[in-house]
């Protein structure tokens, strides 16, 4: 029997598929050095928030980031409780350790998915956030997420990672709290050629203060008026 080796996911065969056209695209964004948020960057955003059914969709350099720079813009750091699933990857609790709070993980159910009676035992005083995590193009009983936040006061961030374009009961993931997350690592639903990720929020307020942290706090007359990150959505990634 010949042994073979089944790769985890085939990352150059989606260039090769398309190979002329891509370098057709890449060498144009090039000659013209568009790299920082142009044209594609802006398009993709809009066409992203359209697809997803939001009002804003803003891209960053990834999907840890777009999670971090959320929940910045949604003001959760020291000091707050933020309940997460146990089935998720590192990322979604490393983001929340980042900006100084503290992720309480909950556990899942029989479909691996965020259990919301186990998250409510682990409301306290200091819980300000839960962040459902739509994994595997499936999305948690977000019926039942949103109960257990009003009852408690507490903001949805979503982590939908992966789970662009899932539904539940016709919502899109990353569109029933303060904001949702997306990756475009090349592994996901809808994958770059190196990385990318993106913010979904129908809040005007908080899509403006996403917009700043991804650009090292500069408005659009470029001026500095916050401290901010330097995680913007390539261009050519964009425009891939």
């Amino acid at each position: 029997m010949t042994d073979r080796s089944i790769p985890f996911f085939p990352y150059s065969e989606l260039f090769c598929q398309d190979e002329d056209a891509l370098m057709d695209l890449m060498a144009d964004v090039c000659r013209r050095g568009a790299y920082i948020l142009q044209n594609e960057c802006s398009e993709f955003e809009r066409n992203l928030a359209s697809f997803i059914g939001a009002k804003h969709a803003i891209g960053v350099a990834n999907g840890t980031d777009a999670i971090i720079i959320g929940l910045k813009a949604a003001g959760i750091g020291p000091g707050d409780e933020v309940i997460l699933p146990s089935h998720t990857y590192i990322a979604t609790a490393a983001a929340v350790h980042l900006v100084g709070a503290t992720p309480v993980l909950a556990e899942c159910g029989s479909d691996h998915m965020l259990d919301v009676n186990d998250a409510e035992q682990r409301v306290t005083s200091k819980t300000r956030a839960i962040m459902p995590v739509q994994i595997n193009g499936r999305t948690c009983d977000m019926d039942a997420i949103g109960s257990l936040a009003q009852k408690y006061n507490l903001i949805i961030c979503e982590d939908a990672a992966q789970a662009l374009g899932s539904q539940f009961k016709g919502q899109s993931a990353g569109t029933f709290g303060s904001f949702g997350t997306i990756s475009f690592y090349p592994a996901k639903l809808l994958g770059c050629f190196g990385d990318g990720g993106a913010i979904i929020t129908n809040d005007d307020a908080l899509a403006q203060k996403v917009s700043l942290l991804r650009d090292h706090g500069r408005d659009e007359s470029g001026r500095v008026i916050a401290w901010g990150y330097n995680s913007r959505l390539d261009n050519l990634q964009a425009a891939i």
